[in-house]
């Protein structure tokens, strides 16, 4: 008889505990996580209701929450503005409430044109170990970037343009730990006082997509021992910067981008051969620079590319003998130039 009320006493101990799960979790959503949304909740101010639905006991089904199907725990949060107008943003004083902190399977994380201009980014958010997708653009936060966003190591997708409002970085140290991330988009940030900005982007292997236009940017390293993301990176946008460079060499060794756009950012001198090894590109943009001297031979190579942009600078030379050989241009724009001879009726 000692088995069987061995047996029955595990059964027992087995619906125990499914019960006291049962009762942490109420129409599919844990208690300590709905606690947590209307603490935060409770801390922002919502001028449209945009979180009216956020009532009753299954925060599952609130605008802008998602839960995993198998786990029931909140994994996505998402309150973007969509309308992006005044009246629709969420707005905050003070300080975030660390309540969300009790949300530890969250992946997703968007809180995007929304107001925030009286709050810092929030620290806790670093602690998010499981998260793989931030969006704090256009967000108005003030001071700076927390450096332990640095802990997100999971994370692929960050996008913080124009997330601070009139502040300036100067050290992107804390970058260089992300190495899952795959997106990164610094637009609008002022990082005039990061001069070493590159050692630390060069430290993700993974990276994909770099957009880090109108950030102020005034040096580019003209060498590089090893570029990290060569085989990786697909778009690579630098565009409104000061470098007030010649057209780094090593740009070539990525021969993974198909977009590449360095318009009005302060380079001179003639485009390098190296451009030519570039052969995966689609779109490229050096227009509004000071580039001079003629065109050079190897951009017959880049036959996939379907716009090339490059009006405004000093460029020379016959048009004909390379353009013709690009077939597959859709758009071209060469205005303001020095080039002479006819455009090849293949490229009108």
């Amino acid at each position: 008889m000692g088995f069987p009320l061995r047996f029955l006493s595990s059964l027992s101990l087995c619906l125990l505990a499914l019960l006291l799960h049962r009762a942490t979790v109420t129409s599919g959503c844990f208690s300590m996580e709905r606690e947590a949304l209307l603490d935060f909740k409770a801390g922002i101010h919502d001028t449209h209701n945009r979180l009216s639905s956020w009532v009753g006991q299954d925060c599952c089904a609130w605008e802008g929450v998602i839960c995993g199907a198998t786990t029931g725990h909140v994994v996505m949060l998402d309150l973007r503005n969509t309308n992006i107008t005044d009246d629709w943003a969420l707005r905050g004083e003070g300080m975030m409430n660390s309540s969300l902190l009790a949300l530890s399977h969250l992946k997703h994380l968007d809180l995007s044109f929304n107001d925030f201009s009286g709050i810092r980014i929030p620290e806790f958010i670093g602690s998010f170990k499981k998260l793989r997708y931030l969006n704090l653009s256009s967000t108005r936060f003030m001071g700076g970037i927390p450096a332990r966003l640095g802990n997100l190591s999971s994370l692929y997708v960050l996008d913080l343009s124009y997330a601070l409002h009139f502040s300036s970085l100067d050290n992107l140290d804390w970058l260089s730990h992300l190495t899952s991330l795959k997106n990164l988009d610094l637009s609008w940030l002022n990082l005039t006082g990061a001069p070493d900005w590159f050692s630390s982007v060069n430290m993700l292997p993974s990276l994909q997509v770099l957009s880090m236009s109108y950030v102020g940017l005034k040096t580019i390293p003209a060498s590089v021992v090893h570029v990290n993301f060569t085989s990786s990176l697909t778009v690579l946008d630098l565009s409104f910067n000061n470098f007030d460079s010649t057209l780094p060499k090593w740009l070539g060794n990525i021969t993974s981008l198909t977009q590449l756009d360095l318009h009005y950012s302060g380079f001179y001198g003639v485009i390098p051969d190296a451009i030519g090894d570039l052969g995966s590109l689609t779109f490229l943009d050096l227009g509004f620079n000071q580039l001079e001297g003629t065109v050079p031979r190897s951009m017959v190579d880049l036959r996939r590319l379907k716009e090339l942009h490059m009006p405004r600078n000093q460029l020379t030379g016959n048009l004909s003998g390379w353009l013709e050989q690009m077939t597959n241009l859709i758009i071209l724009d060469l205005s303001y130039n020095l080039f002479n001879g006819s455009m090849p009726s293949s490229s009108v």
